[in-house]
C-alpha cells in the first residue's frame, strides 16, 4: 500500500470519491485536500507517512478560497514546494486532470517541469496513472523501508500510536538500517521515550492501564510499575502482559529517562557512555528492544480493545478510600475543577467531559499560584463514579 497526498478541490465530490475507491483497490491510499496550502501543511505534519503526490490541474492555492477562483497558481505553488523539498525527500508527483488546457497540447507549466498530465476522462490513462504511481513509489528508499518494516509501522494506526509518532518511528528505522554509526544519541533516546509515552496513553484509553494513572505525577514510571504488577494503588486480578515484556519496558525506561537528560542525579550516565563508546551497539540494542515491545503491543491492543473487560483485570487497592464525590466543571478562565478541588487540565481534557461524576481518591494542598486562591485542594487521583 502506498500513501498519496492528493490535492484536488473536488476530492469530496461523488465522482472523485469513486476514483479514490478505485485507487485504493490498486494499493494507493489517497488523502485529499482542497488547496495547496492545506495539502502541504498535512505533508509537513506527516512527512514520513506520504509516498507520492497527486495533483489536479486546477485547484485552490489558499485555504478558504471561493469556488470559481481556482487557477494555475495552485499547481504552480505545489510544484514549487515539491522542488523545495527535494533536499529532504524526493516525492514522485503526478498530475490528473480533465481540463483541455492540461490534457490537450502542451502546458507550459508542466513542460517546464518535465511532467505530463493524465486524462481523468480516459479509463486507460487512469489505469496507466495507477501503474506509474506504484512503480515510482516502489523505487523510493523510504517506501522500500516501509514495506520491509510494515509489521512494525502498523502500530502507528489511528487506533494505537497515531500518525504523529510515525515520523519518530521511521527515523529510528532509518538509523538502524544505515551502516554508518548512529549519532545524535540523546535525540534518539528522547524520541523513543516519547513513543513509549504515546503507547502508555493509548493503554490508558483502553483501560489496560487505569486511566487515573495517565497524566498524574510520575505517571510514566507509575504505568511501568502497574504493568509489572507492583503499583501500590492497584491490585492485579489477572496478569496484564507477560512478565518479560513488562520487565523489558521497565529496563528500557530506566535507560531512556537517564539518557534523555544531561543533568541532575543520573544513575547510569547513559548519555556520557554513548558519547564515549567506540560503537553504537548499545544504542542499536535499545532501539531494537523498543521495536520488539511495539510489535508485541500492536497485536495485544487489537486483541484487548474492550474497555469493560480490561477493567476487570485490576482494581483499586483497599488503601484508596473515596475522599470526595462531585462533578467536573470548568470556570470562566478554563480551569477544570470539582467544587473546591483543582483538576489536572490535560488529564480532564483528554479523558473526561464536563458534567462527569467523579470520585477523588487522593488529594493534596493546591500549591498552584494561579489557582490556589480559588481551589484549596488538588485532586491527585480521581476516577469516574
Amino acid at each position: 500500500m502506498y500513501n498519496v497526498l492528493w490535492i484536488d478541490d473536488l476530492h469530496n465530490d461523488p465522482e472523485m470519491i469513486q476514483f479514490a475507491i478505485e485507487a485504493a483497490n490498486e494499493g494507493l491510499i489517497l488523502e485529499g485536500y482542497e488547496s495547496s496550502e492545506e495539502g502541504f501543511i498535512a505533508l509537513e505534519n506527516k512527512f514520513e507517512y506520504f509516498d507520492l503526490i497527486l495533483l489536479d490541474g486546477l485547484f485552490f492555492e489558499k485555504k478558504g478560497q471561493e469556488r470559481g477562483t481556482e487557477d494555475e497558481s495552485g499547481i504552480g505553488s505545489a510544484i514549487a514546494k515539491i522542488n523545495e523539498l527535494k533536499a529532504r525527500k524526493i516525492f514522485p508527483w503526478f498530475v490528473l486532470s480533465g481540463k483541455d488546457k492540461f490534457t490537450k497540447g502542451e502546458n507550459t507549466l508542466l513542460k517546464a517541469n518535465k511532467a505530463e498530465c493524465y486524462d481523468k476522462t480516459n479509463p486507460s490513462d487512469v489505469e496507466r496513472l495507477f501503474n506509474d504511481m506504484r512503480s515510482a513509489a516502489s523505487e523510493q528508499p523510504d517506501t522500500q523501508l516501509k514495506h520491509k518494516f510494515y509489521n512494525l509501522l502498523e502500530i502507528c494506526s489511528d487506533e494505537i500510536l497515531g500518525k504523529k509518532n510515525y515520523s519518530r518511528l521511521m527515523d529510528l528505522i532509518k538509523h538502524v538500517e544505515d551502516d554508518t554509526r548512529i549519532n545524535r544519541g540523546e535525540d534518539m533516546l528522547t524520541s523513543m521515550r516519547k513513543i513509549i509515552e504515546g503507547l502508555f496513553s493509548t493503554l490508558g484509553e483502553y483501560r489496560i492501564i487505569p486511566n487515573e494513572i495517565i497524566g498524574s505525577k510520575g505517571w510514566i514510571n507509575g504505568s511501568s510499575r502497574f504493568l509489572l504488577g507492583n503499583h501500590s494503588d492497584y491490585n492485579i486480578n489477572k496478569e496484564i502482559i507477560p512478565s518479560i515484556v513488562a520487565f523489558n519496558i521497565q529496563k528500557i525506561l530506566e535507560v531512556l529517562q537517564d539518557g534523555s537528560h544531561a543533568y541532575g542525579d543520573l544513575k547510569y550516565k547513559v548519555d556520557s557512555y554513548i558519547k564515549d563508546s567506540r560503537s553504537d551497539y548499545f544504542l542499536r540494542s535499545c532501539i531494537y528492544s523498543l521495536f520488539d515491545i511495539l510489535v508485541y503491543f500492536k497485536t495485544f491492543i487489537n486483541d484487548n480493545s474492550t474497555k469493560t473487560i480490561n477493567q476487570t483485570k485490576w482494581k483499586l487497592s483497599e488503601n484508596n478510600i473515596n475522599i470526595y464525590e462531585g462533578f467536573i466543571a470548568q470556570d470562566e478562565k478554563g480551569n477544570y475543577h470539582c467544587d473546591h478541588y483543582y483538576l489536572n487540565y490535560n488529564l480532564v481534557r483528554e479523558n473526561y467531559s464536563i458534567g462527569d461524576k467523579i470520585v477523588i481518591i487522593q488529594e493534596d494542598v493546591n500549591t498552584n499560584s494561579r489557582t490556589m486562591n480559588y481551589y484549596s485542594k488538588y485532586a491527585i487521583k480521581f476516577k469516574l463514579s
